[in-house]
């Protein structure tokens, strides 16, 4: 039972995983290209793996998108964390009578290393594939496994990405509803808060002794009034912004990446938990500011702060990767994703950037 609990949670990230475009960023091409070089071998693949496919989402040296799980290699790579390696298929009794050694492409080498996701998760493989029999080194090894790091890098921080563009997007849409309620239900505040205000008025101008009429009907309006306010606030927070409350929380809570917000200048505006533990600065010591602040002297000579939005001004995005300055002056290599935010008119309105600590 509780491996099943596990496996379902599994195929739901898996299912997250599906909804990036994985050939929009040429750095998974990339890694599966430089995975063949370094390797030896004529084909590398990305794949997800959900409960009856093999989903193949990058591939250097072949052109398939997916295949049953049930025959594929990477269905047994995924119930390990190390790495699974077939130096020859046609000796390994899990393959012997699969059809993707016995018949076309006749495979005899697999190396894979799995994708483990931050909460511990196997979501699909880096592989190799060989027509031959094949071994690999300490050092092709080792590298099959930073590649797959990198791999499951880039996919969180493109998801944690695009689940933050959506919330950003909700909000605003929130905030434009929230002010034609405000307009539409103004009127029926201030009638029960006008009658109460009477009601006061005419005891403080001895027009009216404060006996038990009275007090029952200004209860009896503050009453209406206190309705009128519940029904306006249920109106307007419904089941989706309590979704969007906890997201946002999820997001101040998240550790292992530092997320901000920042306006059409690259100035701090909102700054969550792994911020402060990356970056040692506080929120209110830090919001506010350029985040140029946390780059090298060297970067900001040579204008790379300013570059970068450009870029993801430009492009929608742009990825950097370098040595970054804490506020204790103590330097860490990163890794940072700047991404354009637009209104509903397509303009800029600012930036979100993610770092992590590659350190």
């Amino acid at each position: 039972m509780k491996m099943n609990e596990k496996e379902r949670t599994r195929l739901e990230q898996v299912e997250q995983l599906q909804q990036l475009d994985f050939d929009k960023y040429k750095e998974f091409k990339d890694i599966t290209n430089l995975a063949t070089q370094l390797c030896g071998t004529p084909i590398s693949l990305i794949t997800l793996l959900d409960e009856h496919t093999n989903w193949i989402k990058v591939a250097t040296g072949v052109n398939v998108k997916n295949a049953p799980r049930e025959t594929s290699f990477c269905q047994y790579g995924i119930q390990q964390n190390d790495l699974l390696i077939v130096p020859d298929a046609t000796k390994d009794k899990r393959f012997i009578d699969s059809p993707l050694v016995n018949s076309n492409p006749n495979v005899r080498f697999y190396a894979g290393a799995p994708l483990i996701l931050n909460n511990g998760a196997r979501v699909g493989m880096l592989c190799l594939f060989d027509m031959k029999p094949h071994h690999l080194n300490a050092i092709q090894k080792s590298s099959l496994i930073t590649l797959a790091r990198q791999v499951v890098f880039i996919m969180e921080l493109e998801l944690a990405h695009k689940q933050l563009l959506t919330y950003v997007n909700e909000i605003k849409a929130k905030n434009d509803s929230l002010r034609a309620i405000a307009q539409l239900q103004s009127h029926e505040i201030r009638q029960p808060l006008t009658s109460i205000i009477g009601l006061i008025n005419l005891v403080k101008d001895n027009m009216h002794p404060v006996d038990d009429n009275w007090l029952k009907m200004i209860k009896d309006v503050a009453d209406i009034l206190d309705n009128k306010i519940h029904s306006i606030v249920n109106e307007s927070m419904g089941s989706k912004d309590q979704k969007l409350l906890r997201f946002n929380k999820m997001v101040e809570e998240i550790e292992d990446y530092a997320i901000l917000l920042l306006d059409n200048e690259g100035n701090i505006e909102n700054w969550n938990k792994g911020a402060e533990k990356i970056k040692g600065y506080k929120a209110e010591e830090i919001v506010g500011k350029n985040f140029s602040i946390f780059y090298t002297k060297e970067d900001i000579e040579k204008g790379t702060p300013k570059k970068l939005l450009l870029r993801a001004l430009k492009n929608g995005k742009a990825s950097n990767e370098g040595w970054r300055v804490r506020k204790d002056g103590s330097k860490f290599f990163a890794k940072v994703i700047i991404t354009a935010i637009h209104n509903e008119k397509g303009e800029i309105i600012g930036f979100t950037k993610v770092t992590r600590d590659l350190s």
